[in-house]
């Protein structure tokens, strides 16, 4: 019977892995998840079928494995007591109680989920489960390359994988001009090209650096696919992290830069992104008018300055930002700057203060000295990649395909010690 249970285990983990880009979910729409009267889904308090199908693993590998997970409680409480304290007080003081709740308990899903990935290397480590991984990367290229072909999305069966319904024409949808035309950047199953990018752009690290090169050759066609999707995304943000982990490689490949000095990316991008509002700020008083994608994350920018400077040590309750933009700045008409602002430090500070934002420069920079001990720059490039997009985006802390699959390369590079 444990057998079963175990076969059971590790086919649900293949699906798992293989639907990490899904977005299907059941939304639930209580008052707090309003703004304006309009639904934002950011506010929403959603089951998503990724969370389901761990849940159903975490639970089946408790059956015999409760011993073992209570010891790593034991080892590690006093993390998890600052856990529990810093989600408490930024609940208590939030501006919006409900959300807050709900993004706290989805952090600790996910720390719960690396810690899984981490305790079931058999699995999360063999070369069946990679290529389960490179297989999902090219079935959802595909319908991000096909999007961008037709102008729309496809619709029928794609619908239970969480594909929304839209064409060129839909008012909001990200278009890209090419030769005086407008065309429907790829967004497969995602809510953004820039986030369906993020979530490429990291699968393709994983599988360049766990794959041999014979491998690589033999899988060449389908990582050609996923590279063709990444590009039809047009995703300046993933493009730039591209570049960056492809000099990074280079320069420490090639002995011209010490791989102790990568511990200071998460010091160089938390300063660069301190000094965004200050500059947006500065920006938005001169005279010069700029795109509209431009003006909104230089106005979002502003906007998460005034929030740290009015709730500096614990912020304004983490999943609230959205809600206390219209306190800072009317908008008018323009509902679509209704979200967070596209910086992972100034998101993190702005809804958990300095508190919150001292605990993650301090679990990046552990995380990178830890990388540093692995023969393999696959984790150091990796977190370099997710820096760099997370200077002008926000997804990686705040949609649920990006985040998982960040807390599944955690969990997969770092051995958890009981």
């Amino acid at each position: 019977m444990i057998s079963r249970w175990v076969r059971l285990e590790k086919y649900l983990n293949y699906l798992l892995v293989f639907l990490l880009p899904t977005q299907l979910a059941l939304h639930f729409w209580p008052p707090s998840s309003f703004v304006y009267g309009i639904r934002v889904d950011y506010l929403a308090p959603s089951i998503y079928l990724t969370d389901l199908l761990f849940l159903t693993l975490f639970v089946i590998w408790l059956r015999n494995s409760r011993n073992r997970f209570f010891e790593f409680v034991r080892k590690n409480k006093t993390y998890l007591f600052i856990f529990l304290l810093m989600a408490a007080l930024n609940i208590y003081f939030s501006t919006s109680v409900e959300p807050s709740i709900y993004k706290w308990l989805k952090l600790a899903e996910l720390g719960f989920f690396a810690y899984y990935v981490g305790v079931r290397r058999d699995i999360f480590q063999t070369k069946t489960l990679y290529s389960t991984l490179f297989y999902s990367l090219i079935f959802f290229s595909v319908i991000g390359i096909l999007q961008f072909v037709f102008g729309r999305t496809l619709g029928g069966p794609l619908y239970l994988l969480g594909e929304r319904s839209f064409n060129i024409s839909t008012p909001g949808i990200a278009l890209v001009q090419i030769a005086g035309s407008n065309f429907m950047r790829a967004y497969s199953t995602f809510s953004h090209p820039n986030s369906f990018a993020g979530f490429l752009g990291l699968g393709v690290l994983v599988l360049l650096f766990d794959n041999s090169r014979k491998e690589l050759i033999r899988k060449g066609l389908g990582i050609f696919v996923i590279c063709v999707a990444f590009i039809l995304t047009f995703s300046l943000s993933a493009i730039v992290g591209a570049l960056v982990c492809g000099i990074l490689f280079l320069l420490i490949r090639n002995k011209l830069l010490l791989k102790r000095a990568v511990v200071y990316l998460p010091t160089a991008f938390l300063l660069v992104s301190l000094s965004f509002p200050f500059v947006s700020n500065t920006v938005l008083r001169g005279p010069i008018d700029f795109p509209q994608n431009i003006q909104t994350r230089l106005d979002l920018s502003n906007i998460a300055g005034t929030m740290i400077s009015q709730k500096f040590m614990l912020g304004e309750g983490i999943n609230t930002f959205i809600v206390n933009e219209p306190r800072i700045k009317y908008f008018g008409t323009h509902l679509w700057t209704l979200q967070p602002v596209h910086n992972i430090f100034l998101l993190i500070f702005a809804e958990t203060g300095v508190v919150g934002l001292s605990i993650f420069y301090f679990l990046l920079t552990k995380l990178t000295q830890r990388s540093l001990l692995m023969r393999s720059p696959i984790f150091y490039l990796a977190l370099a990649f997710v820096l760099t997009t997370g200077l002008f985006d926000h997804y990686w802390i705040t949609l649920q395909q990006n985040m998982f699959l960040f807390a599944f390369i955690i969990g997969n590079y770092f051995r958890v010690e009981n």
